[in-house]
């Protein structure tokens, strides 16, 4: 509250969209894996941290490629190879962070070992001309998706808050539109680093994270709670 202007100014500023923020965490915060056992027989497996730091301009081609990676690595192996209810990635465009996720997951290691190989998915696959207007097409969708009132209210005021422009939404859409190939290659660069600083955190069974414990470094061994007291169901 302090850090709010006392009343209006004229002062222009080059604006910050688009670039990544820094956020600010109590210093006796850090990132750690985790793992909450809970009476289920399924898992909930996630992964993730910043893969650009503050400062950094952030790509409109990145929103694709976060998406392409979503619908289809992960889709496919998370959950038509891997028989999770889900598996999915975020993208913040504002925190430079991406998370992997899984819901309703009968494995834990063979997930981690899923996100791990995303990169590689994005640089090794041979991308269509198709398939990659299908990944914008789909991009554009997510930017162009019907809002009620209150929602475009919200937005409104998120854009307010960043200092996002009409300008800055044009060249986010531009460079969704200019997508190629080569930018798939360098977000997947970007990615390579949760495999060494992406903390994991599982609610799930404990035979699933001792089981993914036992296989990971000790730098990436989870730090095991009980996250809920009860039998298993």
């Amino acid at each position: 509250v302090d850090n709010l202007p006392v009343r209006a100014t004229t002062t222009t500023t080059t604006s910050s969209a688009n670039v990544v923020k820094e956020w600010k965490k109590p210093d006796d915060v850090a990132p750690i894996n985790e793992g909450f056992v809970i009476p289920s027989q399924v898992n909930y497996v996630g992964m993730g941290g910043p893969i650009l730091v503050p400062g950094s301009t952030v790509k409109g081609s990145y929103a694709v490629a976060a998406r392409h990676l979503s619908t289809g690595h992960l889709w496919d192996q998370v959950r038509v190879v891997g028989g999770a209810y889900g598996g999915f990635g975020r993208f913040s465009e504002a925190s430079g962070r991406f998370i992997y996720l899984s819901y309703r997951d009968p494995n834990c290691i063979d997930t981690i070992n899923v996100y791990d190989s995303s990169p590689d998915a994005l640089t090794e696959t041979e991308l269509s001309s198709e398939d990659l207007l299908q990944a914008v097409i789909g991009a554009v969708g997510d930017l162009d998706a019907p809002l009620s009132a209150d929602h475009r209210g919200f937005v409104s005021l998120v854009q307010y808050l960043n200092g996002q422009t009409p300008a800055d939404r044009q060249r986010w859409r531009s460079e969704v539109l200019a997508t190629q190939g080569s930018d798939f290659h360098e977000f997947a660069e970007h990615l390579r680093k949760l495999r060494e600083t992406g903390s994991i955190v599982v609610f799930g069974t404990q035979s699933a994270i001792d089981s993914a414990n036992s296989k990971l470094p000790v730098n990436r061994q989870m730090k095991v709670e009980q996250a809920m007291q009860g039998s298993k169901k």
